[in-house]
């Protein structure tokens, strides 16, 4: 055989093979950044979880003789997107909810309100009639957490 014969082979040899590709490298890479993602991803807080705690410890008590009754909040609708706010207890009824959340505050026992007859942690009951959207509701717990306190629940009306 000639060398000329044996290099025309090589080069047919080199032809009809198909060239490979080293995919060790891609896999890794690939496989860093998704340990990369997964390490670094923040998760939000699902929508319709309320951000509520229990209080932790004892429950301090401003006055033992005269325990006051929870504060409710009554929430009726009006028809449409409009709803009635009541606050139980107060002569003056809240136009909106950021009325409801001064007079709330208001209320509250406060070293700079040393007047005020309710604690932070003393319940108040959301109380709203079948027809209020829940929005109204929600916006009603907003206030009282915004107004201070720690003890918001839901009740249903009567």
């Amino acid at each position: 055989m000639t060398d000329r014969t044996r290099h025309s082979r090589s080069a047919d040899k080199r032809a009809t093979e198909s060239p490979s590709l080293n995919l060790t490298s891609m896999l890794d890479v690939c496989f860093l950044l998704l340990i990369f993602f997964m390490l670094t991803a923040a998760f939000a807080v699902g929508e319709g979880v309320l951000p509520a705690e229990m209080p932790a410890g004892p429950t301090p008590v401003a006055n033992l003789t005269d325990p006051q009754p929870p504060l409710r909040i009554a929430l009726r609708s009006l028809g449409g997107e409009d709803v009635s706010i009541q606050l139980v207890g107060s002569s003056n009824p809240p136009t909106d909810f950021n009325d409801l959340s001064r007079s709330l505050r208001a209320m509250q026992h406060r070293p700079d309100q040393p007047t005020g007859a309710y604690l932070p942690t003393d319940p108040i009951d959301i109380v709203p009639d079948r027809t209020v959207h829940w929005t109204h509701v929600l916006n009603a717990y907003n206030a009282a957490v915004r107004a201070g306190y720690v003890n918001v629940r839901f009740a249903a009306a009567h």
